[in-house]
């Protein structure tokens, strides 16, 4: 991260400050920089170049570097910092966590977070102090946000890829015990419940999101990143599944046919062929199945509409 980060405009460091304020105001007002917090700017160039985390991140280092002494970032801000994924837009100021008795209020750029840290709690990443990853997850189930939003971080933190992949950023028993050296806090329930409900084989966002919509739904808890075979030998890993109704279920992001971080080498045509032979297998071996994206996992009826055909009874959701 800090290779790759802009180089930020820090109105202190520099000379003559009134007069580059005033310079500054200009640019800002030419469009060929981006004030990003009181004192700090950015070439609109960079800016204009980086993706939605990206644009995030500068900002939340500006706030950092015009304070007097260093805030432990936690929540959104630090999931950006350890590059977690958002579900819905960055936030637009900067979340910290502070002593309880230290009476500190949000205003500004900033959102002050009373509660006790730990050693284990914090850690440094470029020069940052940032609550580690338990502690994020912990804090962002206890947080006012969407549940998805909330399964999206606490799944990412738990993921670990199939036969010996990658490894989870934390393993789920760490997450309960940082939990419960938080206790007592606000929203502690909610924090745990979602805690529980994290999977260790959810792939991506959109699967995290798929899961809260069937459980919404009441739909039977289904197999995550089950493996599948036909006679021609191993087909792929399915998303979700019920062998109890043979059916079969697929998420599909866009990154798969349009990142080529995601095609191995591949043109998009060609994942497009290769992922039609997949699902044809993956229909022959299954007695139903049903592929959806983004905009059917959000909206409980949409979804509601893509897995009736698979036969799944609803109304009941899984405990957690």
């Amino acid at each position: 991260m800090t290779d790759d980060r802009p180089p930020l405009i820090l109105i202190r460091n520099l000379d003559e400050v009134v007069e580059t304020r005033q310079q500054h105001a200009r640019a800002v007002a030419s469009g060929s920089e981006r004030r990003l917090s009181r004192g700090v700017y950015l070439d609109s160039t960079r800016w204009n170049g980086l993706g939605p985390r990206a644009k995030y991140l500068p900002f939340v280092h500006g706030v950092v570097e015009t304070r007097k002494s260093r805030p432990v970032l936690s929540h959104w801000s630090a999931a950006a910092v350890h590059d977690l994924p958002m579900v819905g837009p960055w936030p637009q100021r900067v979340h910290v966590t502070i002593p309880a008795a230290s009476g500190g209020r949000s205003g500004g750029d900033v959102v002050r977070h009373p509660g006790r840290l730990r050693d284990e709690d914090v850690v440094e990443i470029d020069g940052l102090l940032v609550t580690s990853i338990a502690r994020t997850a912990v804090d962002i189930g206890a947080f006012r946000t969407s549940m998805i939003a909330a399964v999206s971080i606490i799944d990412r933190v738990l993921h670990e890829a199939p036969f010996g992949g990658a490894a989870p950023l934390a393993q789920k028993e760490a997450l309960p015990a940082c939990w419960e050296s938080m206790l007592p806090f606000k929203a502690s329930r909610r924090a745990l419940e979602l805690i529980r409900f994290g999977e260790r084989h959810s792939g991506s966002p959109l699967e995290s999101a798929s899961r809260v919509g069937m459980w919404t739904l009441g739909i039977p808890r289904p197999r995550l990143q089950t493996a599948h075979f036909d006679e021609q030998g191993f087909i792929g890993y399915s998303d979700f599944d019920w062998p109890d109704f043979c059916a079969i279920e697929e998420s599909d992001g866009d990154k798969k046919y349009l990142d080529p971080r995601f095609r191995s080498g591949r043109t998009a045509d060609q994942v497009l062929l290769d992922e039609k032979k997949r699902e044809d297998r993956l229909r022959a071996v299954s007695r139903s199945f049903a592929r959806w994206g983004w905009n059917d996992a959000i909206h409980p009826t949409r979804l509601a509409q893509e897995l009736h055909p698979l036969g799944l009874p609803s109304g009941k959701p899984w405990p957690v």
